[in-house]
């Protein structure tokens, strides 16, 4: 039977072995020990083995005859065993890579299932700010300490800077606003992310060639905002990115792959993505720009040519190739 327990101790030599020869004679197991520095006082983290039967009074006693104060036992399982700072790097995986929640992460990190309730009685009250301004606020009846609120904070930093708490887009609003192209950043992951799964699967095929699964991983999202070979942009109308695009340098070819929301398209953007994209690609050194979508989309045809190209139009492996020249095209400098 595994217990955690947390306590504050006189800061001198020698206490923690007083503590082990304390345990040692009750047949109760040290199995690992974390150490928060303060002043006066330390707060020491333990994780034991007791024997069974045992109850979280018993335990707590122990660990007060050895020495400790505001001493706090807790039933947990063999996780408990992980070393917190992997753990703390799993839960940016987790948040990052599946797309979970930051804060039921932080709150699986920080262990605030019941008994360690916010209506607890004496329970801490630790608030995290986010990048947006906005506040997580997490509750427990063990007193947080000053580490464990840096973690916390830093693991919520780390996953703001790669996007991860930018608002859900909502459905593209119908008032006239000037629609923005702008190079993306990882602040878009989510805003690209809402953006396909605003689109129809038509839509998403053209785009990918291939049926593409909904919901789409942040991994993915990642590659489409930060594409390794090239760059990638964003329609902007008002707060939506309505739009996305991607141009990338394959096989000494340069490419670009659009898509434009179900709900925006035949309104120009098509067209207006092409054109940035063609002086940016020019900006690059390239004397000809291909655009690839699936089967004959007339949609992509005619954004090229209210663009002003005149395009050659190849088929490849059932796909189609839009390739236009570029001599004409102003460069527009990228970053």
């Amino acid at each position: 039977m595994l217990w955690r327990v947390r306590m504050t101790l006189v800061d001198r030599p020698g206490i923690l072995a007083e503590i082990a020869v304390e345990c040692g004679r009750c047949e109760v197991n040290i199995l690992g020990l974390q150490v928060f520095p303060t002043s006066p006082r330390v707060t020491d983290e333990f994780v034991v083995s007791a024997p069974d039967g045992w109850t979280d009074v018993q335990v707590a006693d122990l660990f007060e005859t050895a020495g400790g104060a505001q001493v706090a036992a807790t039933r947990v399982s063999d996780e408990a065993l992980v070393d917190a700072p992997t753990r703390y790097l799993q839960g940016v995986h987790e948040v990052l890579e599946e797309g979970r929640d930051v804060e039921s992460v932080l709150r699986e990190l920080l262990e605030t299932e019941p008994p360690d309730v916010a209506d607890y009685s004496g329970h801490d009250v630790l608030e995290l700010s986010r990048r947006s301004g906005s506040v997580i606020r997490i509750s427990r009846a063990v007193p947080f300490t000053a580490v464990e609120r840096a973690r916390a904070q830093a693991l919520l930093s780390l996953v703001s800077d790669a996007g991860s708490d930018t608002p859900l887009i909502s459905p593209s609003s119908v008032q006239p606003l000037v629609p923005v192209v702008r190079e993306s950043t990882l602040s878009d992951i989510e805003a690209v992310a809402t953006l396909h799964e605003r689109c129809s699967i038509a839509t998403l095929y053209e785009r990918y060639q291939v049926p593409l699964r909904m919901p789409m991983t942040t991994r993915m999202a990642r590659r489409l905002v930060a594409p390794e070979s090239g760059l990638a942009l964003v329609v902007q109308v008002g707060s939506d990115v309505v739009g996305h695009g991607v141009l990338e340098l394959v096989e000494a070819v340069w490419t670009f792959q659009l898509l434009i929301e179900d709900a925006r398209q035949g309104q120009g953007l098509g067209t207006l993505l092409i054109k940035q994209a063609a002086g940016r690609a020019k900006a690059q050194g390239a004397a000809r720009l291909t655009l690839i979508t699936a089967g004959s989309n007339d949609k992509l045809l005619r954004a090229v040519g209210n663009a002003g190209f005149v395009a050659r139009v190849e088929r490849h492996d059932g796909n189609v190739q839009i390739t236009v020249p570029l001599s004409a095209v102003r460069a527009i400098a990228t970053g």
